[in-house]
């Protein structure tokens, strides 16, 4: 018994010398700590007109138990030749997802090489299918008074998106290219998503290579400049009376050849009337 006894004391304290060293080691470790890692880059870019593009990015990626949070902040500065500020704009985004996961594209991530390739080869060409400046034939051509400079047809893309569920074109009223590209939800789709960016952003983001910008203070509208003077634009909810989600590409250039050929339009239906109110006015005056 004696021999046991010793046995079973000599176990106890085997056990607390084991626990004392454990302790120095937990002791000597550092505590957990937030990690919070910043970046920022910058870029100028001269445009064809002359004027002067800066963008200047900060990223700040904060690690907080399971929680990783990352903020972005773009401050653009376009200049003119000359040096003088034409616009300034600051742009914030920021979005929160658990450590590992795979579901979210990190805003610190940058545009890898091929999408960067096809944005070279033309990617931002087109939108839903449809290459902007192409001719679009139809046979249901309609006037929109919200956009008198356009005729306005729908269309069906060779792949829809899930929860969509009408879709236009606007194309330049004489020779009928295309200037805009509408994809429209009756109900917004998935509005729920609050704490990290929109499915729909992300996939804008890959689409294009370029960063989306926030456009609202009060409502979840997003900008895209996806090449030289064209855009995409993703209003999330609440995007008009009749829609809960728009996403619409346009390209200025072929916006301003609408603009042009609706007033060359207008000349010629000028001229055409005033020559049948002149043979009116002549055929009246024989018969007096």
């Amino acid at each position: 018994m004696k021999d046991k006894k010793k046995l079973t004391v000599a176990a106890v304290g085997a056990v607390l010398a084991m626990a004392v060293v454990c302790a120095q080691v937990v002791a000597a470790k550092p505590k957990a700590k937030d990690m919070t890692s910043k970046t920022a880059e910058s870029s100028v870019t001269t445009n064809d007109n002359g004027s002067v593009s800066r963008l200047f990015t900060e990223s700040t990626v904060t690690t907080n138990g399971n929680m990783v949070t990352e903020r972005r902040r773009e401050t653009r500065t376009n200049t003119d030749m000359d040096g003088n500020v034409l616009e300034t704009s600051t742009s914030e985004y920021a979005q929160s997802y658990p450590v590992g996961d795979s579901g979210v594209v990190p805003l610190s991530g940058q545009v890898n090489g091929d999408d960067q390739n096809m944005r070279e080869k033309g990617n931002a060409d087109s939108f839903m299918g449809l290459k902007f400046g192409d001719k679009f034939t139809s046979t249901n051509f309609v006037e929109d008074a919200d956009a008198p400079d356009f005729l306005r047809a729908e269309f069906k893309p060779k792949k829809p998106l899930d929860g969509f569920d009408d879709y236009y074109v606007y194309v330049t009223p004489k020779t009928h290219k295309i200037a805009r590209v509408y994809a429209c939800a009756k109900d917004a789709v998935d509005a729920g998503a609050n704490w990290r960016r929109h499915y729909l952003v992300e996939a804008l983001e890959k689409r294009y290579g370029t960063w989306a910008r926030l456009c609202s203070w009060w409502k979840p509208w997003y900008q895209f400049e996806v090449g030289p003077y064209r855009h995409v634009r993703a209003c999330l909810t609440e995007a008009s009376q009749s829609y809960g989600t728009i996403l619409v590409a346009w390209d200025d250039a072929v916006g301003s050849q609408a603009v042009q050929e609706r007033e060359e339009l207008r000349e010629a239906a000028r001229k055409t009337a005033a020559e049948k109110r002149g043979q009116r006015v002549s055929a009246a005056a024989e018969a007096f």
